[in-house]
């Protein structure tokens, strides 16, 4: 996922990096709304970060979830609170127009 080269009005607001291949990766860009498409948008490759399962695996994972659980939000408290800070602070861009108001 990157920028399209068309798209003057999206860039890209988060990395990874492949712990495998030590290889960067784009995992969100953002559009700006543009005369043409009102509104703003965002790609996301990390849509498990979003999923109840991710933020309290007590709960018990989806059907099509076939790896084994992990232990990271048990073991570092901190990267559940930077999630949620994210998805906040996601949600009220997207709320808001350009000139700052927010959309109702």
């Amino acid at each position: 996922m990157g920028v399209p080269s068309n798209a003057e009005n999206a860039r890209v607001i988060a990395t990874g990096k492949s712990k495998i291949s030590d290889r960067s990766f784009n995992l969100a860009v953002v559009f700006e709304s543009t005369e043409d498409v009102k509104g703003r948008a965002v790609t996301e490759s990390t849509f498990h970060h979003f999923a109840d399962y991710n933020w309290d695996i007590e709960k018990g994972c989806p059907s099509f979830v076939e790896e084994s659980p992990g232990d990271g939000m048990k073991n570092e408290p901190r990267a559940l609170e930077d999630i949620k800070t994210y998805v906040r602070n996601l949600a009220l861009w997207l709320a808001r127009k350009t000139d700052g108001e927010i959309l109702r």
